[in-house]
């Protein structure tokens, strides 16, 4: 899975940050290895009282992409809530395809049994 990080607006990320948002992301690889790539996008937004963190992910996966999105008080903390997100879109998406394959078996197994 490549892992592509885009900070608009941000002239210097600290590189131990953004390490630490991508380990974040790493560990799709084995939940789900059909994934192709995971696009981060981390921005600072500010507020009259506090600046605040977002990021947006996109997995690029076969059939549909999956999105979340979150804002906080750092990037680490809205990264683990983005990955907590995605996490159970994969599960959902997987238990789909996995619903899929076995549908379509089942019917292929009735179909002979009738013969």
């Amino acid at each position: 899975m490549n892992i592509i990080t885009q900070t608009p607006h941000i002239k210097k990320l600290n590189p131990k940050t953004q390490r630490a948002v991508e380990e974040k992301f790493e560990r799709f690889d084995k939940l789900f290895d059909r994934i192709e790539r995971c696009n981060i996008l981390l921005k600072k937004e500010r507020n009259e009282k506090r600046d605040n963190f977002l990021v947006e992910a996109t997995l690029v996966v076969p059939g549909n992409d999956l999105f979340a999105k979150e804002l906080a008080e750092s990037f680490e903390v809205a990264a683990e809530k983005v990955c907590q997100n995605l996490e159970s879109q994969i599960k959902k998406h997987k238990a789909k395809l996995n619903q899929k394959a076995t549908t379509s078996v089942d019917n292929y197994i009735e179909e002979d049994e009738l013969e």
